[in-house]
């Protein structure tokens, strides 16, 4: 997967990307990069700050990072987020997506 399109943008703490994200799908899972952003898949359902949680603990695994550097910041109750990577530059993020050694964590 080409994640060269991916907006991912600088902050005082390390940087912040867009995500599209399906929730109540079969597994978590990142689809695409499309319009500047990451499409995304999870099996937690919209409720309760579930699916968040879900977005988080993914791309956390994703990027070979802990799941506290990995917040959702904007968009709590919508499928478009911001989602926030403390303690990492947007090439460092970039390089760790290109390297990820799957796209699923095949969690049904």
């Amino acid at each position: 997967m080409d994640f060269s399109e991916l907006r991912v943008h600088e902050t005082a703490s390390g940087c912040t990307f867009r995500v599209r994200v399906k929730p109540s799908a079969k597994q978590d899972t990142i689809t695409a990069v499309h319009a500047g952003l990451l499409k995304i898949t999870v099996v937690a359902a919209p409720e309760r700050g579930k699916a968040n949680d879900a977005v988080a603990r993914m791309l956390a695994g994703a990027l070979n990072v802990g799941t506290s550097r990995v917040h959702v910041v904007s968009g709590f109750t919508s499928t478009e987020k911001m989602v926030e990577v403390t303690g990492y530059s947007s090439a460092e993020v970039r390089l760790r997506l290109e390297k990820m050694p799957r796209v699923s964590t095949g969690r049904q």
